[in-house]
């Protein structure tokens, strides 16, 4: 019995080491090619990114190996698959040629109107609170005058939020601005990206499925009422479908 158990261990361990060599030959071609950065272990960058932090670890490798360009982001479906952060090759170029033309400067100033008429609504809420000397969350309110800036400039809806805070679409907003830590999945993208594609595919998110499926069904009714020209408004979608 204990003969096997031996045999068993020695196997495994075996095993474990022709499968290490294996990832360790795999994963340090570039070292091999004599281009520099940190050496590829299990977990990898992981410890320094928990002990810096993600932004500060960034840094600190760009200050050392220099700019680095095309990493991929992973763990991403649904629609955000198709977001020019996560898009590759022509597909990057195909997206990129119908949203680069909506940033220039006249396009930006097409939706300047916009932009005043959620500014003239903020303002006048903080008048209402000034005249009733009321006390109020002023971090609160900023985020609701966001939120109503962004969704009438990006997808052609006027929430007010200001003063309909229980607006649906306002709520499922606010779900991709809020990250939820006891999300398992997203513990998963960070120690294991690979398993976490694998579990992304699989209808995994670190976003709310219910708040993707909302924004998604009223964003696509949008666009399908202005590409039959049934109304017409200068924000985002409307600069992106005029350049299809």
């Amino acid at each position: 019995m204990t003969g096997s158990v031996t045999t068993a261990l020695l196997i495994a361990l075996v095993i474990t080491v022709i499968y290490y060599l294996y990832w360790l030959r795999k994963n340090n071609i570039f070292h091999r090619l004599g281009i520099p950065g940190p050496a590829r272990i299990p977990l990898g960058e992981l410890f320094h990114v928990i002990q810096k932090g993600a932004r500060i670890n960034d840094v600190d490798l760009i200050r050392k190996y220099g700019k680095v360009v095309g990493r991929t982001i992973e763990g991403i479906t649904g629609p955000f698959e198709h977001g020019l952060p996560v898009l590759k090759d022509e597909q990057w170029k195909n997206a990129r040629s119908i949203v680069s033309p909506t940033f220039s400067s006249a396009k930006l100033k097409a939706m300047y109107t916009l932009m005043n008429e959620t500014s003239d609504m903020y303002r006048d809420r903080l008048l209402e609170y000034a005249d009733k000397q009321e006390i109020f969350n002023i971090n609160e309110l900023s985020g609701k005058y966001t939120l109503d800036t962004i969704s009438s400039c990006l997808f052609g809806i006027e929430t007010n939020s200001l003063k309909n805070e229980n607006a649906t679409l306002i709520k499922h907003l606010k779900k991709f601005f809020t990250i939820d830590f006891t999300n398992i999945f997203l513990y998963i993208l960070v120690i294991s990206p690979r398993l976490g594609c694998y579990l992304a595919k699989k209808g995994y998110s670190i976003f709310p499925s219910d708040a993707i499926n909302y924004v998604s069904n009223i964003v696509n009714h949008v666009i399908s009422r202005r590409r039959q020209h049934l109304e017409r408004r200068n924000d985002f979608i409307q600069m992106m479908i005029d350049h299809e």
